[in-house]
């Protein structure tokens, strides 16, 4: 009954960040560049359909998503640090993995060398976090020296300035609202895992 209690709290999260933002509401103009690039936020067979329920146990979440080792690294054929669980057009559940980089690599967004994956802001896009495993630290605010913008919204950077940091782990919540800079930052050594439930705010995926 335990291992149920921290996806019904995600669940009833994501339901309730969803029916907030009103998919009919303010549909505002966008590029087709944007709606090209939006009208694909997850592989097909993930696609969340009406009337048909979706259950994943931690145990299952921790069995097919194993942390990375200390140089970054995932098991052959691993897909990588992000994994579509189920998306709609208003939302992705995605289970993200944030390794510590040792030795650190090159950011190949503002080309410094860091132990962590480089920080980001989203201009339409809300993400809320549930921590699964790892230890570290979620940077909050504040903004990058360096950052690069794609026509979509999305921004990337380096380090942050003026952020505030939180200590974090496994069931603690983290809240992302649009135009906030952040940044995951697990300790050395760790693997920072987290279910994210990541919700349109632009109101036009089709």
């Amino acid at each position: 009954m335990k291992r149920l209690i921290p996806g019904a709290l995600f669940g009833a999260v994501c339901f309730l960040a969803g029916y907030m933002v009103n998919p009919r509401a303010g549909v505002v103009a966008q590029s087709q560049t944007t709606q090209a690039n939006a009208a694909t936020p997850g592989p097909p067979a993930t696609r969340a359909v009406n009337g048909k329920g979706l259950y994943y146990s931690i145990d299952e979440i921790k069995r097919r998503f194993p942390p990375a080792d200390a140089h970054g690294d995932f098991p052959p054929g691993d897909p990588g640090a992000t994994n579509h669980l189920a998306w709609a057009p208003q939302y992705r559940l995605t289970l993200m993995r944030r390794q510590y980089f040792d030795p650190p690599r090159k950011d190949p967004n503002t080309g410094e060398m860091e132990h962590y994956v480089g920080s980001e802001m989203h201009e339409n896009k809300t993400q809320i976090y549930v921590l699964v495993s790892g230890t570290g630290q979620v940077a909050l605010g504040g903004s990058p020296a360096i950052e690069r913008q794609s026509p979509d919204g999305q921004h990337a950077g380096g380090p942050l300035t003026g952020a505030s940091y939180y200590r974090v782990k496994a069931g603690d919540f983290v809240v992302i609202p649009p135009y906030t800079w952040h940044q995951a930052q697990p300790d050395p050594g760790q693997t920072l895992t987290y279910g994210m439930c990541h919700i349109e705010t632009r109101n036009q995926i089709p």
